[in-house]
């Protein structure tokens, strides 16, 4: 397994600028850069897509329960009133619960704050560490060109590329601590 680091930027032309400023020490061939997709946008599964659900909707059971409570509330209003009253009264009241379950999850910003671990889309520009003493001067390279999100990893570099990026493993990110001026 090689080691590699990686950084994140919104334009091409940014990272190859930034791969420019490190071929004084770091070879063509350990240089790689690809483009990332948007999460849920890799297609790993045969009929697309990144995962078997989205963990942004984990919570969105809420309106359907309040709905179910409404149904529930007229199917006893149909033993109680009959069927006509009954229908509308399980329609109006699962409408109702399902629109406050919704209200009720208004403002609730916890799950927008939260984050899933998932690697933004961008442009990657990685490079395999063939030298240990680099490591440190690469990671300074990648920050002052703009690149976000830099990380380490383990992994096959073959040809110039890394051949086994996973797009939707969380990155290991570099801490700021980490990077030390040369």
């Amino acid at each position: 397994m090689d080691q590699i680091i990686a950084g994140r930027f919104p334009t091409k032309t940014e990272a190859d600028v930034a791969a420019a400023c490190m071929a004084d020490y770091v070879a063509t061939n350990d240089i790689c850069i690809f483009h990332n997709n948007a999460p849920g946008q890799h297609g790993v599964h045969p009929g697309g897509g990144d995962e078997h659900s989205d963990p942004g909707a984990r919570e969105a059971e809420s309106p359907h329960t309040s709905a179910a409570a409404g149904l529930t509330a007229g199917a006893i209003g149909t033993v109680v009133a009959g069927p006509l009253v009954g229908l509308a009264a399980a329609g109006v009241a699962a409408y109702t619960g399902a629109l406050l379950g919704v209200l009720n999850d208004l403002g609730n910003e916890s799950d927008s704050d939260e984050k899933h671990d998932r690697r933004p889309a961008g442009i990657i520009l990685a490079v395999r560490i063939a030298d240990q003493a680099s490591e440190n001067r690469i990671i300074n390279a990648l920050q002052s060109q703009g690149a976000v999100d830099i990380e380490k990893a383990d992994g096959k570099w073959w040809n110039g590329e890394w051949m086994d990026f996973d797009p939707i493993a969380p990155p290991k990110l570099v801490a700021a601590n980490e990077i030390r001026s040369e």
